[in-house]
């Protein structure tokens, strides 16, 4: 019985990756069209489908912050991505930007030097770095008395 009920598992669980995998691709082509609120449902359910699904809280998270100005829903979205997956850098450069927006200073300097020290992209690399330049001017300066 339970060789029975594993294999019914597997099925369900694979038909429920499928599916939420179907919501992935809609969610990618609503966003290509400039549908952002469709691919934000469309990523959401794919989500409810399978809650570990990394990419999808990426891909959502990118959307919130530099489409819709969802910068919270955005840091939320790219925290779950590390919590799955602390090594995705591309997780960290992207919160960093969503922290900044957000006005979230200190957080967003955090992650861009953990970008550097983690990511490996040249190109990302030093954008993290003018970033952090950028938010430097940004910062009161600290009083060193």
């Amino acid at each position: 019985m339970s060789a029975i009920r594993h294999a019914l598992n597997w099925a369900i669980s694979r038909f429920l990756r499928r599916l939420a995998d179907a919501h992935r691709h809609m969610g990618n082509a609503y966003g290509n069209r400039q549908e952002y609120f469709a691919a934000v449902g469309n990523y959401t359910r794919a989500i409810t489908l399978d809650p570990a699904y990394t990419y999808v809280y990426f891909s959502r998270g990118v959307l919130r912050w530099r489409e819709l100005g969802e910068f919270e829903e955005a840091i939320k979205d790219l925290s779950q991505v590390l919590e799955l997956d602390p090594a995705w850098a591309e997780a960290i450069f992207n919160r960093a930007l969503a922290y900044k927006m957000n006005m979230q200073y200190e957080d967003a300097i955090a992650d861009f030097e953990r970008y550097l020290e983690e990511g490996r992209d040249e190109f990302w690399l030093d954008s993290a770095g003018r970033q952090l330049e950028e938010l430097g001017e940004m910062m009161p300066a600290s009083d060193g008395s």
